[in-house]
This record gives structure tokens, sequence and C-alpha cells, in this order.
């Protein structure tokens, strides 16, 4: 199947796709609202870049977005850190793959921080990395 772009399309700039991003995910969310005032922020970005929901399709649907390379291996270490979205989205995945008998507690607080995956970067507390850590370090996963 051959997607036909037009030479809009290939106006989706990195930054342009960078706004969109976070508005994308924000079609996934359970307050109608949210997703709403989402629609509306990417009409107003597509809008103000000339081009459409069509484009936009169309580049989304072309081309395979660039994997952003994660880390293959953890160190524990101590305070709040800043955790890349690809970083803390692999290490929630293996933590859940490799420890098929999380608490329930546990398993709120893995559906927290997805939640809040939709930003480029995610903030964790102290408290909060090290009961990730402490969950990694079960998994087999962290030293």
């Amino acid at each position: 199947m051959t997607i036909m772009t037009s030479p809009a399309a290939a106006m989706l700039s990195a930054d342009l796709r960078a706004k969109l991003a976070p508005l994308l995910r924000l079609q996934a969310s359970d307050n109608d609202g949210e997703r709403a005032n989402a629609s509306a922020a990417i009409n107003r970005l597509l809008r103000k870049h000339g081009v459409d929901w069509h484009d936009l399709t169309a580049v989304l649907l072309s081309s395979p977005q660039p994997q952003q390379p994660t880390r293959s291996t953890w160190k524990r270490s101590d305070g709040p850190v800043d955790l890349p979205r690809a970083d803390l989205i692999r290490l929630l995945d293996t933590v859940e793959q490799r420890t098929p008998g999380l608490s329930p507690k546990s398993v709120v607080f893995i559906a927290t921080l997805r939640s809040r995956a939709y930003r480029s970067t995610i903030y964790l507390s102290a408290k909060q990395w090290k009961w990730l850590q402490d969950l990694a370090e079960a998994a087999g996963i962290m030293k």
C-alpha cells in the first residue's frame, strides 16, 4: 500500500512533531475534555503550519519514527531523577515482564508513572526513584 503525501506533509518539522506528540497521546485520555482540548490544539498547530489531518496521517503512516536510544544497563543512584520517556517505559515494561506477582500498590505506582509518560522527560522524586529502583532490583534489572 502506497501512501500519497502532499508537499505540505513534508513541512512537518521536528519542532512541529515534538509539539504534536504529547497532544496525540492525550487522545487516549479517559477524560473527554482533555481529548477535546488536545484535538483543538492539534487543529490550531496544523493550521498554523499550513497542513491538515490528512497530511499528518500520511506522514505517520509513511515512515516509521526513529527509535530513541535507551539505556542497556541500570545502576542505583540517590536523589531525584529526570528520566527520558523511552528509558522509563522500557524500565517499566521490563519490571512488569519479569515480576508477575507485583503487589497491588506497585501496580498502581507503575500505572501512575505510565500515565505521566506522555512527557519527553519524567521527573521522579527521590522516594519514587528509590521505589522504582527497588522494583527493578527485585526483577534483576538493576544492581
